[in-house]
């Protein structure tokens, strides 16, 4: 007998060659006559990309009416409420993201509070929202957000060293917009820890408790072609076509875990951004082996299942060596991409002090991915976790 499932993926998603964004004026033709806001960060707001896509909206009668260019790594609660002044106060009818997870959350997150009124911490939880959004576009411009087809916004909140999670289908963008020239200037580091988070993404979404045929599909597609792509997208050159295929496997990826969730990973990965600054990516990076070692014990045939359709492992008449080979081969890839761009290998290199780990397993205990990891997780055993990749 199967299990009640469900699939819905409200995002439309374009994609194209490099120079996409200078063409989209077609893609745009439905919000024709509204003010947009922009959302981004100085670096991005000043890429010719940028400047293109402004011409798209031009030429599909989209007034540009603000931009908020002061978007950081991590996003937080304040930056919100900024961007929702700036935009309220020019009448913005839709909102274009163009960044990574943190600009395109903190555009999600701008949007609640724009056409709900209060503050953002007032609507920390899931499907709690009660009116309909402003129209979002996403540019993702990192290999790893998936942000752009998710139904999920995470924003830290400095008051509380936390992260709050925002879950609504209302959230999901309206257009996702893949052109893979917004890759090509990524320095090798952030590509690395960006393309961890998506294989993060796929591996949580495959394993997890919700998790369905058809989110399987998208996960096990987007690991395999993180797994084949990833070491070529760090090269120092000729890596266009491998940072295209991580851009698609990244939207690949938020497909399979809009459905499925994510699970023990993220919520360490939680902690440790709203504890001790940890980009999300980086902390993802740092924590999957971890998290699939840990889940091994309640499901290895589903890791077994996914090492093998995604081209990590052979498989084997013994699911269990099967999916330690899985664990193995991903921790591999790990090493070589830390190899090659000098990202973080244990906490420590992550700026994460000792003295901090309590309130980091306290966090992590508290995030709501807990629930749907197919193995319960007490204090010890996150503690545990984290101190394996101290030092």
């Amino acid at each position: 007998m199967i299990d009640f499932f469900q699939f819905h993926s409200p995002t439309r998603i374009v994609a194209g060659e490099p120079g996409l964004l200078g063409q989209l004026a077609p893609e745009l033709a439905p919000f024709e006559g509204l003010r947009a806001g922009i959302v981004t960060d100085r670096v991005l707001g000043a890429m010719a990309y940028f400047h293109a896509l402004e011409t798209s909206l031009a030429a599909a009668g989209i007034e540009v009416a603000a931009v908020y260019r002061d978007v950081p790594q991590d996003s937080d609660v304040d930056v919100v409420h900024a961007v929702r002044d700036l935009f309220a106060a020019n009448h913005c009818g839709m909102i274009i993201a163009v960044g990574g997870g943190s600009v395109i959350d903190t555009a999600k997150a701008a949007n609640i509070v724009m056409t709900h009124g209060g503050e953002l911490r007032d609507y920390q939880g899931a499907h709690i929202l009660t009116e309909t959004l402003l129209p979002l576009v996403a540019v993702p411009t990192t290999v790893g957000t998936g942000s752009e087809v998710t139904m999920a916004a995470v924003i830290a909140d400095p008051q509380d060293k936390r992260k709050l999670t925002l879950l609504d289908h209302r959230l999901s963008p309206a257009l996702a917009v893949l052109d893979p020239q917004v890759t090509f200037s990524l320095p090798p580091q952030l590509t690395a820890a960006t393309a961890m988070d998506a294989l993060t993404h796929a591996f949580e979404a495959f394993v997890d408790l919700e998790h369905s045929p058809f989110s399987d599909m998208w996960a096990v597609a987007a690991a395999d072609m993180i797994r084949a792509n990833l070491v070529g997208a760090l090269q120092p050159e000729g890596f266009a076509a491998a940072r295209t295929r991580l851009q698609w496997a990244s939207t690949m990826a938020g497909v399979a875990f809009n459905h499925s969730m994510v699970g023990i990973v993220h919520a360490m990965a939680h902690a440790l951004g709203g504890v001790a600054k940890v980009p999300h990516g980086v902390a993802n990076s740092l924590m999957l082996t971890q998290g699939l070692r840990f889940n091994l014990e309640e499901v290895p045939d589903r890791i077994a299942d996914i090492g093998v359709r995604a081209g990590f492992v052979q498989a084997t008449p013994d699911t269990k060596a099967t999916a330690v080979a899985t664990i193995e081969a991903v921790a591999a890839l790990r090493a070589t991409a830390c190899r090659m761009t000098g990202m973080a290998e244990t906490l420590i290199q992550a700026g994460v002090r000792r003295e901090q780990l309590p309130f980091l397993v306290e966090r992590a205990c508290e995030d709501g991915s807990l629930l749907y990891n197919p193995r319960q997780a007490m204090e010890e055993d996150i503690l545990q976790m984290f101190e394996g990749v101290m030092d």
